[in-house]
């Protein structure tokens, strides 16, 4: 918890959580994780680690309705269980992506690649707004591996959590403004990645995007309230980063 209290400190982010009470005992906890959009600074409050005693189960859709109920902020669920994926809907959450996609990386490196990844400090100061930069350099201080694509006449910052799918060495991408254009590039990430020891990919996706080169699939929701682009991957500052298993 002290990683998710040292980043709400520093950002000026406020309380990480919130308590549901009954009297003077504490019987329900819901962590809200927020960060700002490097773009247009509107925050996101991602909920984490949500629990209710199950004597106060009748009061669990009224506790993430006051969570969620800010209109001026965005809502993220990355990991919600059954119970949280149906009342998420009902507070009006929508699925941007329903499945974990599996890529294995030697395979995907063979192929041609039209597209390079850079290290942020080999990349001019005005590709990448300061912003942008600051959270590279946070989530290269968690662990992560950070890098800058250019591709396609742009230059994409990307994050990858270092994480082990299947007993592989893996990397799942938590960072990329348009999933479809890491899938369109995935042989140079593959490259890249092979570099730190990785030999395979996961990211947030569809189902039916599985076709997209050689890759796999399981089931994993994620649910957004708010104006958000379906195509965006961003698990930046999540539980995923700052809740180390």
């Amino acid at each position: 918890m002290s990683l998710i209290s040292d980043h709400h400190d520093r950002r000026g982010l406020g309380p990480i959580g919130q308590l549901l009470m009954k009297g003077d005992d504490a019987v329900g906890v819901l962590l809200t994780i927020k960060s700002r959009l490097t773009d247009t600074g509107k925050i996101v409050v991602n909920f984490s680690s949500w629990y209710v005693e199950p004597s106060c189960r009748w009061f669990a859709p009224r506790m993430l309705q006051m969570a969620a109920s800010n209109a001026d902020d965005i809502f993220t669920d990355l990991t919600p269980s059954a119970d949280a994926h149906r009342l998420n809907e009902r507070l009006g959450f929508a699925t941007v992506s329903d499945c974990t996609l599996f890529y294995p990386l030697p395979i995907t490196a063979l192929r041609p690649a039209s597209a390079r990844l850079r290290l942020p400090a080999d990349i001019g100061p005005e590709a990448l707004p300061a912003e942008t930069r600051d959270m590279l350099d946070d989530h290269a201080g968690l662990g992560c591996i950070v890098a800058v694509m250019e591709a396609e006449n742009r230059h994409y910052p990307l994050v990858f959590l270092k994480t082990t799918t299947k007993g592989l060495p893996s990397a799942r991408l938590i960072h990329c403004e348009d999933r479809k254009v890491a899938q369109r590039h995935l042989p140079a990430i593959a490259r890249h990645l092979l570099r730190h020891g990785r030999l395979a990919l996961t990211m947030a996706g569809l189902s039916g995007e599985k076709t997209a080169g050689l890759s796999a699939s399981k089931s994993a929701p994620i649910q957004v309230k708010g104006a958000w682009n379906p195509l965006f991957i961003n698990e930046t500052y999540s539980e995923l980063v700052l809740l180390p298993p």
